[in-house]
Order: C-alpha cells, then sequence, then structure tokens
C-alpha cells in the first residue's frame, strides 16, 4: 500500500504491508497456522504448549481452533498487554503467568514441555513458523518487485528470516534492513559478534514485543540475507506510531513502528527508494496507546 503521505515525510517512495489487518490482528498468525498445520495427530494431541509476551500467543490460541482444538497451554510474562490477554482468551486455551520477562516466561513452558510431553510451538526458532512469515516476503516481492530496501521489526528473529529468505531468493539486490529498540539490540550484537546472543540484558521499553534475544537459528539464516541492523530509541518509536497515526490513520504497536522511526531519524539512508515497512501489529490496549502519542 503506498503512503503518499509518509514518502513526503521521510524522502523515500514508503509502501506499507499492513499486516496489523492480518486475522488476529499481527502476523504472527501466518507462523502459528504453519506449525500446527504440520504437526501429526499424535502431537496434536499430546497439547500445545507456548510462551510469547502476547501477538504469538494469540496467534497460537487461534491456530488451534482450526486442528481439532487441542489442549494449549500458554505462558505470557505477569506484565504481558492487556489487550493482547483479552484477545488471546477468546479463544479460550489456558493461559498461565509467569516471570518478569519473555525468558522466564519461556524457561517455564520449557520445563512444562519436557514434564507433561506437550508439543512445543517455538515463536521464532522453528523452520516451519519461519517459512510462515517468509509467505510476507513472497507478497511484498510479488506485488513489488522493484522494491529497493525493506525494513522489518526484529524480536527473536523469526520474521526478518523468512522475509529476508524469500525476498533475497527472488532478488538477491534487495536490501534487507532489520531494526530493534535500544532495550533489546540482540540482532544488532549477534551479527555484530559473528555468535547468536539468545539471552541479553533487556531494559524497559514500550516495544514489548520486541524484548528478547535472537534466536540461533535466526542467526544462522540472517547471518547471510540481512545487509543492515538498526536501533531507535522509545521517544523515537513514540514520534513514528504518531506519525502512522496522523498521515494514515493507523493504530499501531510500538513494535510495529520501529521501521519508520528509523526511516523517519534517517538511521536509514533510503532517500528516493521504494521502501516496504511492515507493519507487525495493532493489539495495543487503548489506554495505553493514547497516553503515549498524547506525551
Amino acid at each position: 500500500m503506498y503512503s503518499d503521505s509518509l514518502s513526503k515525510l521521510t524522502g523515500s517512495k514508503v509502501y506499507l504491508k499492513p499486516e496489523c489487518w492480518q486475522r488476529c490482528g499481527c502476523f504472527k498468525v501466518r507462523g502459528a497456522i504453519s506449525h500446527v498445520s504440520s504437526l501429526s495427530k499424535k502431537q496434536l494431541n499430546r497439547g500445545l504448549v507456548t510462551a510469547s509476551s502476547g501477538n504469538h500467543a494469540l496467534a497460537v490460541a487461534f491456530a488451534s481452533t482450526l486442528f481439532g482444538k487441542p489442549p494449549t497451554r500458554i505462558y505470557v510474562p505477569e506484565d504481558a498487554d492487556s489487550a493482547k490477554i483479552k484477545r488471546i482468551m477468546e479463544w479460550e486455551p489456558e493461559l498461565v503467568y509467569h516471570g518478569n520477562s519473555f525468558f522466564e516466561a519461556y524457561q517455564e513452558a520449557r520445563r512444562y514441555e519436557k514434564e507433561k510431553d506437550a508439543t512445543f510451538v517455538h515463536s521464532h526458532g522453528d523452520p516451519m513458523v519461519i517459512a510462515g512469515q517468509g509467505t510476507i516476503g513472497l507478497e511484498v516481492m510479488e506485488d513489488l518487485p522493484d522494491v529497493d530496501s525493506i525494513l522489518i521489526p526484529i524480536g527473536g528473529g523469526g520474521l526478518v528470516s523468512g522475509i529476508s529468505t524469500a525476498a533475497k531468493t527472488i532478488n538477491e539486490n534487495v536490501r534487507i534492513i532489520g531494526v530493534e529498540p535500544t532495550a533489546a539490540p540482540g540482532a544488532y550484537k549477534s551479527l555484530r559478534d559473528g555468535v547468536a546472543h539468545e539471552e541479553i540484558e533487556i531494559e524497559d521499553s514500550i516495544a514489548d514485543g520486541l524484548l528478547g534475544g535472537f534466536g540461533s537459528l535466526p542467526f544462522q539464516i540472517c547471518s547471510k540475507t540481512v545487509d543492515e541492523t538498526h536501533l531507535v530509541t522509545d521517544s523515537e518509536i513514540i514520534e513514528a506510531m504518531k506519525a502512522f497515526q496522523r498521515e494514515e490513520q493507523l493504530m499501531v504497536e510500538a513494535a510495529s513502528s520501529v521501521g519508520l522511526a528509523a526511516l523517519m531519524t534517517g538511521k536509514v539512508d533510503a532517500k528516493g527508494e521504494k521502501v516496504v515497512l511492515i507493519v507487525t501489529s495493532r493489539n495495543i490496549d487503548s489506554a495505553k496507546y493514547n497516553q503515549l502519542i498524547n506525551s
């Protein structure tokens, strides 16, 4: 979707890939359905378990209803966004709050997996999940084959792994740019240091969907497919959220706004280029959203 207003604002030819209007309000539904659809009846009958800060959990809960609704147990941090929790519970999984971060929720989910022999659905470190997210890249390249750069938010790395693999396979010259908050520079440090930083020191950030380390499998993929990574601050993310609302009437999450933030601040040099922004999700509490954009 071409954005005339954001193009004028940034000096680039900006196109939006609005995954915020995907089923479940986020791109995660692609990877969740890809993974769950590949499971055997035996794996489904053992029950599903996952850990997430919100959107992946929502997507897994929804995906389970498409394939027989097996028992589905979801671990989320204690401070998980209330809007995401409300949407998760529409699909009636078993919800467990655990810990103060994604890491702690994840570790408890893996413990439960071993204890109960449940089937774990990884948020970013599984080939089928990555393949599902990669369908976004296929669609971008089909609609805009002469795109110059694709800006992709990075959390655990599943999204950027899938999109970069698809896009680079079709056109090796397309520039893949990952963006993440300064509070969680997992991909930035991993690609800089040549080793996957799966667990890192995380600071508080409004971009809760991107707060985690960079997965081992995404690192292996992105070492070959990602051209640049950039970091943006919370204040820069808020300005991007305001721009989305002001220019395109889009109410989106902070995590969705990091690519535009990098473009608006000039951290990504793409003047005159055709640039695609992956707008990943819109699941944010309205009171929290209003507080942020009115700050």
